[in-house]
């Protein structure tokens, strides 16, 4: 009974050898190879081409103007940030209802008063939201500027004090502060 199971699925030559089982095969010609290659690539070049497109669109351009000149100014930076660090001043800033709301305390956890406070308010990845605000003394040591209705996220505040009574018009406080708005 195998025997006949066995003949009944194979077919055999007139020798009572089995033969083999045609199949088609396609064969991978030229064109075929030169279809898969232009795929490929063209695939790579229109990934590349959009990751280049958007890369250039949402960088707004320089982060610092004249990077060269503060670069050779940049001992008297650190002599101004020394002199910063030996006020023992610090900042609690936030967003509250489209205010930017800062206070300004000095060691002995009293408001800085007197100021004049100017901050460049804008996205941390691009230039495109970036807006000079001045903020405003409304207590003791408590400074508030109106940035209006903006979008949730990250925002970043770069701010520069000036006492005001001195009208030295010296920078005496600086701070960049990262801020978030919730959805």
């Amino acid at each position: 009974m195998t025997s006949n199971m066995t003949s009944a699925m194979t077919t055999t030559n007139t020798n009572g050898s089995p033969k083999p089982a045609k199949r088609m095969v396609k064969e991978i010609t030229g064109r075929h190879v030169l279809f898969l290659m232009l795929g490929f690539f063209g695939v790579i070049i229109a990934t590349d081409s959009y990751l280049v497109y958007k890369a250039v669109s949402t960088f707004g351009g320089l982060e610092t103007q004249n990077a060269y000149r503060k670069g050779l100014t940049y001992n008297e930076r650190i002599a101004e940030e020394r002199a910063q660090e030996a006020l023992g001043w610090t900042k609690d800033a936030r967003l509250d209802k489209g205010e930017l709301r800062v206070i300004i305390r000095d060691r002995d956890q009293k408001g800085v008063e007197g100021l004049q406070i100017s901050a460049l308010f804008g996205r941390p990845a691009t230039n495109t939201e970036d807006r000079t605000l001045t903020l405003t003394q409304t207590g003791s040591g408590e400074y508030m500027a109106t940035v209006g209705d903006i979008a949730p996220g990250n925002w970043v505040a770069t701010m520069e004090a000036r006492e005001a009574l001195t009208g030295s018009g010296a920078v005496v406080y600086q701070s960049k502060v990262r801020l978030w708005k919730a959805p």
